[in-house]
């Protein structure tokens, strides 16, 4: 059995009168890919916020626990890292390792080689379609070698290309980087190919796990389960 690499354990959070998080609680597996699903304005990228350290002021615990005896790295694409649009991607790769206290170019040139963006290297980012301006911030988000790599709707506005190119590389990172990946979509069908766990949020809960072995042996629908879970008809048992 994998052991776990992340728990969140009773999270609550408010702004103001509105309870956007009440009581979740969910963990992940090192080297697998959990994903989060539920309706806009659900507390996904509250979550992902929580769980990066962007915010502080809430109530329950989040335990990150270590690798290879040292401090698990995070990184993540939320609203973040930002890019210059009139720098190239060796540009903006260059200010985010000055950013990370990284020197040289050899590790820039890699990664833009691993995010297919080396024959796009000197064109500037206002150019780039969304699918490789997408594809440059995960790796800016990369060059910190992360343990654990967290994506909001990293698919959201792609064109069917882009989705498949976003989903070849999040497969190879976990499956050849070892990296353990916690993404959000609203895309179902593209979650059921990468993920091996899925979380429905509902209600500031988590109100329904379920394993990809589970999708596959019992045929699910992810859409019919999406719905069941997010109109209050389910229960989380």
């Amino acid at each position: 059995m994998n052991e776990y690499i992340l728990f969140a354990k009773h999270i609550k959070k408010r702004y103001g009168k509105h309870t956007v998080l009440n009581d979740v609680s969910f963990r992940v597996k090192k080297g697998e890919i959990y994903g989060l699903v539920g309706k806009n304005g659900s507390g996904k990228t509250t979550i992902f916020r929580i769980l990066t350290g962007l915010i502080h002021d809430y109530c329950g615990e989040v335990s990150i626990t270590n690798v290879e005896n040292r401090k698990t790295r995070i990184s993540a694409v939320i609203d973040s890292p930002s890019v210059y649009l009139n720098m190239n991607a060796f540009e903006n790769m260059k200010a985010q390792c000055f950013l990370l206290g990284i020197r040289g170019n050899t590790h820039i040139n890699q990664m833009l080689r691993k995010i297919g963006l080396s024959e796009h290297n000197k064109q500037p980012i206002k150019n780039y379609s969304l699918g490789m301006t997408q594809r440059l911030k995960l790796g800016m988000a990369l060059l910190a070698n992360p343990d654990v790599l967290i994506l909001d709707e990293p698919a959201n506005g792609l064109d069917p290309d882009g989705i498949v190119e976003l989903r070849e590389l999040l497969l190879h990172l976990n499956r050849s980087n070892g990296i353990t990946i916690i993404v959000s979509s609203h895309i179902l069908s593209e979650l059921a190919q990468i993920v091996t766990c899925l979380g429905v949020l509902y209600g500031g809960k988590i109100v329904k796990e379920v394993t990809n072995s589970e999708i596959l042996q019992d045929g699910l629908q992810l859409e019919k389960l999406y719905m069941e879970y997010t109109r209050g008809g389910g229960s989380n048992e």
